[in-house]
């Protein structure tokens, strides 16, 4: 399997948040999570959020996550792009509710089965153009062993075991367990699992229902169907896209001239809960189906910690793939081939504030990792379109020598062609380096605007010549005239895309060092305020209280003094009492200074408290803009996307159009030719 180059895309990552259950509603709980409305933000505590879509509580309808956010990767599967859709959170967050792995008819209906729905609309359109071939599997890990729920016997193994309530060994006597290999092109498979190929939408969920019915679940104080593995749900798409037939000069049909072979993979997973023991009350086994849990969990943390760190991206650190199967399984979809959704299943109940915010932590970290999305094509097909071009282009050769001299004339006018559009070429390239260094040298409006008219048509023109292939000299004249125009247009919109997508970066990058200056700033004001208050408070009354015991011990010396002077008692220890005076005296003044120095420090700190304030309020409006800026360029990119995908299908379409005339033209001048050489052999 080849694949071309593709560009980089951030894993997107949605939060969805189910409300509260009769339980919680029954223990009184309340909702501590938060939605900015009209805007994709979480606020749990003083802890906020930015994520690409948030669902349930006063965000987004949870009914527009498919459409959002699993929609366009179902259509890239069409267009040979691998995706996955990963579903995590604390156990009884409604992952696999929202994944919908335990559908049953009637009920609701989550991710996967709408995505089955949209795989087969699609492919009842295009059934006529394409050949279609579907594969399905479906595999657990349970207890860091890879368990395939498709496997007749495994299932029925798996039923005997599980009598208890526990899983017990995976592996079936007599038949080899699933294992992770990874391919020479680096592609992770599964060697010995089970591969169902269906045709119909009622076959496909018929393999997931009977994976879920084997798959393990068990009964904690959290969750009464809790699922104790991790579950990957794989789709596998083969197409063969085929063009028109093409006639041969005998007229017999030339099948499969254009084929185009595609293989794409969507895997969606339903990643089983984090768990604390004291909360799910579990012992025994279920107690180390936990543990294994969360090291499988901890494993993927770490790799998501890895990938989104750009400074060790940057450096080529090593990423714990191996730590763990899960994420061995996953290596593609995290920093790899594939287009990524992770959705954060969190519960607004209080009770769960702390695992809440360590799930969205955990997906806030996600969003940092850069996969790479290439189209999967087969070697084999390549080689054979180039080799079938080939052939088309030796055979309308072949057809020109048989016709004489009318076709070398068409040849002759059509390089004089080519050889005045290579001078234009030439010239328009030197007027365009002419220009550009009159721009360095005084850049001004007019100026700029010559010589991005200049751009475009060398440009243009150089990229016409440069993708001319050896059949295109068979096209008409009129379809090659307008190719330079339409060229020229498609490199005026991508600069012109270009140019919008630098300025809002500049922006964008403003915005980020606006951001990071506030947040230094306010790392000034980091202290805790209510920690410093009752600090201040307790050593006022310390003081108050030091300074009434001395003014008390001052009462008592100058009652003692009057009660000498009355009873006519010795200078001397009149004196020592006055000096005790004094010093009671000296101790009050200090006190009452620094009475004073305290209530000054709490007057700053009310200060520094509402500078901090304010420099919150700043900082949370510099987010909001961020994020606006950052759904501006997201548009205006998708917008540009869709236009020049619509002008590549115009630009084949043309082609199309044009060989096939071309060829048809070459055939009514075989068949000319030989009626021509048969009047001669009567006459």
């Amino acid at each position: 399997m080849t694949m071309e180059h593709g560009e980089d895309c951030c894993v997107k990552v949605a939060v969805h948040a189910r409300p509260l259950i009769g339980d919680e509603k029954l223990q009184g709980c309340k909702d501590c999570v938060t939605v900015v409305p009209g805007k994709p933000q979480v606020q749990i505590g003083t802890h906020s959020f930015t994520f690409d879509h948030v669902y349930g509580s006063s965000g987004t309808p949870s009914t527009a996550m498919f459409d959002e956010c699993v929609a366009p990767l179902v259509e890239g599967l069409f267009q040979g792009y691998n995706a996955t859709v990963l579903a995590y959170g604390q156990t009884g967050s409604g992952k696999t509710y929202t994944m919908g792995t335990a559908c049953k008819e009637g009920t609701h209906v989550g991710i996967i089965p709408r995505a089955m729905a949209a795989l087969f609309d699609k492919i009842e359109k295009l059934k006529n153009q394409v050949d279609f071939q579907l594969r399905v599997s479906f595999i657990e890990i349970l207890k860091e062993e890879v368990r395939d729920l498709l496997d007749p016997a495994t299932v029925a193994a798996g039923k005997v075991e599980n009598g208890n309530g526990h899983a017990g060994k995976l592996s079936v006597p007599g038949k080899p367990p699933v294992q992770i290999r990874e391919g020479s092109n680096g592609v992770i498979t599964l060697s010995g699992s089970t591969e169902v190929h269906v045709t119909t939408q009622k076959e496909m969920t018929t393999c997931l229902e009977q994976g879920s019915l084997s798959r393990a679940t068990g009964s904690t104080n959290m969750n009464n169907q809790s699922s104790r593995s991790h579950a990957i749900f794989t789709i596998t798409l083969e197409q063969m896209r085929k063009a028109d037939p093409i006639m041969a000069s005998d007229g017999m049909p030339i099948e499969e001239m254009n084929d185009d072979y595609l293989c794409a993979k969507l895997h969606l997973v339903d990643l089983a809960g984090s768990e604390r023991a004291k909360r799910t009350g579990s012992d025994g086994l279920r107690f180390k189906e936990g543990v294994h849990i969360n090291r499988g969990l901890l494993a993927l943390g770490n790799v998501i910690s890895a990938l989104g760190d750009e400074k060790k991206r940057k450096e080529g650190a090593h990423v714990p793939y191996r730590d763990s199967k899960l994420t061995r399984l996953l290596q593609d979809s995290l920093g790899g081939n594939s287009k990524t959704v992770m959705i954060a299943c969190i519960s607004p109940a209080d009770i769960n504030a702390e695992e809440t915010l360590n799930t969205l932590k955990y997906a806030n970290r996600a969003r940092n990792i850069q996969n790479k999305p290439i189209v999967n094509r087969n070697p084999i097909a390549d080689e054979m379109k180039r080799m079938r071009q080939q052939l088309e282009y030796l055979q309308a050769e072949l057809v020109l020598a048989r016709g004489g001299g009318v076709g070398s004339d068409d040849v002759q006018g059509l390089r004089e062609r080519i050889s005045w559009l290579e001078h234009t070429n030439e010239d328009l390239c030197r007027e365009l380096y002419g220009l550009r260094n009159h721009v360095h040298s005084d850049p001004c409006e007019p100026e700029l605007h010559k010589t991005v008219s200049g751009y475009t048509k060398g440009e243009g023109l150089k990229r016409s010549l440069q993708s001319t292939e050896p059949f295109d000299v068979l096209m008409t004249d009129s379809v090659r005239e307008g190719n330079p125009k339409d060229i020229d247009d498609e490199v005026a919109k991508e600069w012109e895309h270009t140019m919008l997508q630098d300025s809002l970066g500049k922006e964008l990058n403003e915005l980020n060092k606006q951001l990071e200056k506030k947040e230094s700033e306010m790392k000034g004001y980091g202290h805790d305020t209510v920690a410093l208050k009752q600090h201040f408070g307790k050593k006022l009354m310390e003081l108050e209280e030091e300074k009434r015991a001395v003014q008390k011990e001052r009462d008592r010396l100058l009652a003692e003094v009057e009660s000498l002077n009355a009873d006519g008692q010795t200078h001397k220890v009149r004196d020592a009492q006055l000096q005790k005076l004094k010093t009671f005296e000296a101790q009050i003044l200090e006190l009452k200074k620094k009475q004073e120095s305290q209530v000054q420090l709490l007057k700053e700190k009310q200060k520094s408290d509402e500078a901090a304030k304010k420099l919150q309020e700043e900082i949370h409006f510099i987010k909001s803009q961020k994020v606006q800026l950052q759904h501006k360029i997201k548009q205006e990119a998708e917008q540009f996307r869709q236009w020049k995908a619509s002008r590549e299908k115009e630009l084949l379409q043309l082609r199309k159009e044009g060989r096939r005339n071309e060829y048809e033209r070459h055939k009514l001048q075989a068949l000319t030719q030989r009626q021509k050489l048969g009047s001669s052999k009567e006459d």
